[in-house]
């Protein structure tokens, strides 16, 4: 066990020296630089010999929340960790290696058929578009449209088929949890020795400086993982009644994290928090009860920050009365639509939206012309307008099928809770759906895994119930 310890330790140095030499001489080789990143991911494979991919893609979901600002690390990471974990993950379960041992297979279903359809439908349309090879079209090809949550909702009843697998989840999300919601409020406290990464701080790096924005750098992704984690930690907090270290924890953590959502000073993340929150409770009859108190604390958490927070009631007021973001969605969702109608059929082109709109902005007698360097503000107008109508109907079908079935269907009553959870998460991820294009990877995945092990007796079945399963980390 000590030799096997050792070299768990010695794979993970050379990912992170790797890793290190990829990305510390900006000018260097692209040989060195390739090399370097091969190397890390021959360790982080290593890696997965012993480590489950149930471990590997909880870790790869909590490193999403550094997608697109993993460069901007002490390290300089030039391949974002996520990408390596869950490559890693998908390797360890095709390999056939020690760490994975099969106790469930896949169900084919039409669910699978509409995700594969409408993935490879939106790849032709950014072939024709011209857009596929540019790191824009493929990075929102994989994660906002997304493959790779397709990818993991089809994975995750065989990664999570166990409840110590979907603790191994639970237990990364409230470790997350933690670290999101003590960061958001320390940003609205405006405690900056515990804000970290460093890149926060930052002003010349992504949006929102002025809010709770998080490792994501913006602050509507940041209230979308804030609150996907608060439910979450809910989850955990429910289930882990007979942990009585590891219960308030994660009851603290959520708390946390709602608590945290206030301090993004975001329209979309409030109105989705209150809505997603209500409708959850009320769809179950065991939570009906728990609403009152539920309202209660977030009340009380609205009025400290109000009262107690220097600058939040003047910041929220500002917030609650700027008019640039809403001109801002009234141009772009009117220009979708005159898209819509000029190519009702295969759209403008996968992510071609910000080079093609010109012709579909008009000026309204009502509010002044802006919005045109943005995307589309509306997830459902978005693909319809890149897509056409075509391609928005089959991504509109998978989403029905995969996500409303998880929330639907009858399943093994050991994941009601998950179901419920179900709920919160779809309807919140819906209510910002209409007022942002949703790009951002963390909320993507973790949605479309949520949605994958509710799945679980409908896209998979069992294959030797006597097998034993993997533990967390092989010996």
């Amino acid at each position: 066990m000590e030799l096997t310890r050792n070299r768990i330790y010695v794979a993970a140095v050379a990912c992170a020296v790797a890793l290190s030499m990829a990305g510390a001489e900006r000018g260097s080789s692209k040989v060195i630089e390739y090399g370097a990143g091969l190397l890390a991911f021959i360790g982080a494979c290593y890696l997965g010999t012993f480590m489950t991919p149930a471990l590997l893609i909880s870790l790869a979901l909590a490193a999403e929340v550094l997608n697109g600002n993993a460069k901007l690390l002490p390290l300089h990471l030039p391949i974002a960790p996520d990408r390596v974990l869950i490559a890693a993950a998908v390797g360890t379960m095709v390999l056939g290696f020690p760490s994975y041992r099969a106790s469930r297979s896949i169900v084919w279903r039409p669910v699978h058929a509409l995700l594969a359809a409408t993935a490879a439908y939106a790849t032709v349309s950014a072939l024709a578009a011209h857009t596929l090879f540019h790191s824009g079209g493929l990075f929102a090809l994989l994660d906002r449209l997304g493959v790779v949550p397709f990818l993991v909702f089809a994975l995750a009843p065989l990664v999570f088929g166990t409840r110590r697998a979907r603790d191994t989840l639970l237990m990364v999300l409230v470790v997350l949890g933690l670290y999101l919601g003590v960061l958001a409020i320390a940003e609205g406290l405006h405690l900056n020795w515990l804000v970290w990464p460093s890149y926060i701080k930052d002003p010349s790096v992504g949006l929102h400086f002025d809010r709770a924005r998080g490792p994501f750098a913006e602050a509507v992704a940041n209230g979308l993982g804030l609150y996907e984690c608060a439910v979450a930690c809910a989850v955990a907090w429910w289930l882990w009644r007979g942990r009585p270290w590891a219960r308030p924890v994660a009851g603290l953590a959520s708390v946390l994290c709602l608590t945290g959502t206030i301090f993004t000073l975001t329209r979309a993340v409030w109105l989705a928090t209150i809505v997603a929150t209500l409708v959850a409770m009320l769809f179950n009859h065991r939570t009906r009860a728990l609403l009152a108190p539920t309202l209660g604390v977030a009340l009380a958490a609205l009025a400290l920050a109000v009262f107690f927070v220097p600058g939040f009631a003047h910041s929220a007021h500002q917030r609650q009365n700027d008019q640039l973001p809403i001109w801002d969605r009234y141009n772009s969702n009117a220009a979708a639509i005159r898209a819509i109608e000029a190519n009702p059929l295969f759209g403008v082109g996968w992510q071609a939206w910000q080079q093609r709109n010109t012709p579909y902005l008009k000026q309204s007698p009502n509010y002044p012309l802006t919005g045109d360097a943005i995307e589309i503000h509306n997830v459902a107008l978005s693909h319809a307008a890149e897509l056409g109508l075509v391609g928005a109907g089959l991504w509109t079908a998978a989403f029905v099928a995969g996500i409303g079935g998880a929330i639907f269907r009858r399943g093994p009553a050991e994941l009601d809770p998950w179901r419920l959870a179900m709920v919160a998460i779809a309807v919140n991820w819906m209510v910002v759906a209409g007022f942002g294009p949703l790009s951002y990877p963390f909320p993507n995945l973790l949605l479309w895994l949520w949605a994958g092990i509710c799945s679980l007796g409908h896209l998979s079945t069992r294959e030797d119930p006597a097998r034993p399963t993997a533990d967390f980390v092989r010996a």
